[in-house]
């Protein structure tokens, strides 16, 4: 019997307007989503290819093979950037293990990952801006060497997933997670720590201080939120924090001066009470974007001064969500 699909109703696909965002419901049939994301990036100049004949998926395709492979040139830079995705309908269907492989083999060296529905603002980003470095730790690149006291994991992103979702499990041991909540950044310590810090994928010899920021900080912001990770940009939700500010920012233009100018150990304790403030709030954000910056901090300043710039950019992207601008850049359109 075919698949009953949903009304689709509630659903406003992407036509290339001025602001084409596109309200998701996470019941939303399979192929309508596949093609609202086929849509958006068509709208952002990314070139698509998707297999539609699914009775033929075992001659042309290998088992498990990601349902979309989109690819463009930075309109910026004009360097080639490529997006590897499998589609999901809702959380409540799980990945196979072949494509849980192909993901994490393409992963070395591009942008792949599973999207959902829920997943919308991360899909937004990622079709407009680019994939960011944070998103992408190849094995082996000449142009990505590992530099020496690199906290980065060759997985990057598929390592700091894993401890958000840990993290976040409402199966997570509650004595563990309350150990991480009170866990002291500049000296880090406990069973649930250890455990967390000995998985596969982390470096080899790690920063505790810099991870145990890190893991508290998810710690935190998971029991006040519910969840630590979001695809919400980290200035944007500096920006909106609890959504009840609309002529100020929730986290001041002075805060985040002094956060972005700090360094070592100031920038440290500023993020400690960060996260607090956010935890308190209710609020979260991109964990992989915030990791990135951290881990990279005072070892690759380059990469943590892209950083920097990007949480500033999408803070005041926040501020005048309406500006020329902004519509510019979402329309792919030029000054």
């Amino acid at each position: 019997m075919p698949e009953k699909r949903p009304d689709d109703s509630a659903i406003d696909s992407p036509t290339g307007g001025a602001n084409p965002h596109v309200r998701i419901d996470e019941r939303v049939w399979e192929p309508t989503f596949t093609q609202q994301v086929i849509d958006e990036a068509h709208h952002y100049g990314w070139t698509t290819f998707h297999l539609r004949d699914r009775d033929s998926i075992h001659i042309v395709r290998g088992k498990g093979f990601p349902d979309l492979v989109m690819h463009r040139k930075d309109p910026e830079t004009g360097r080639s950037e490529m997006i590897v995705s499998e589609l999901k309908r809702g959380y409540d269907v799980e990945l196979r293990k072949d494509q849980v492989k192909w993901l994490s083999a393409f992963g070395h060296y591009v942008y792949a990952r599973e999207w959902r529905p829920s997943d919308w603002p991360e899909i937004e980003r990622v079709l407009r801006d680019g994939p960011d470095a944070s998103d992408i730790v190849p094995a082996t690149s000449p142009r990505r060497r590992v530099r020496s006291g690199s906290q980065i994991p060759m997985n990057f992103g598929l390592t700091v997933k894993g401890l958000w979702e840990t993290i976040e499990d409402k199966d997570y041991d509650k004595g563990a997670a309350a150990s991480l909540r009170r866990l002291n950044p500049n000296n880090p310590g406990g069973a649930a720590f250890w455990r967390l810090m000995s998985r596969e994928g982390m470096p080899r010899e790690p920063d505790v201080k810099k991870w145990g920021l890190v893991i508290n900080g998810m710690a935190l912001m998971a029991h006040g939120a519910g969840r630590a990770h979001s695809g919400i940009p980290v200035g944007r939700a500096l920006y909106q924090g609890d959504g009840k500010r609309a002529s100020s920012g929730w986290y001041s233009e002075n805060r985040l001066s002094t956060l972005l100018g700090a360094r070592g150990p100031m920038l440290h304790r500023l993020s400690e009470r960060l996260f607090r403030m956010l935890a308190s709030a209710g609020c979260s954000f991109n964990w992989r974007e915030m990791a990135w910056f951290i881990l990279n901090e005072g070892i690759n300043e380059r990469e943590a001064e892209k950083s920097r710039i990007k949480i500033a950019r999408e803070y005041y992207r926040a501020e005048r969500p309406n500006s020329p601008d902004q519509n510019n850049e979402e329309t792919g359109s030029e000054e």
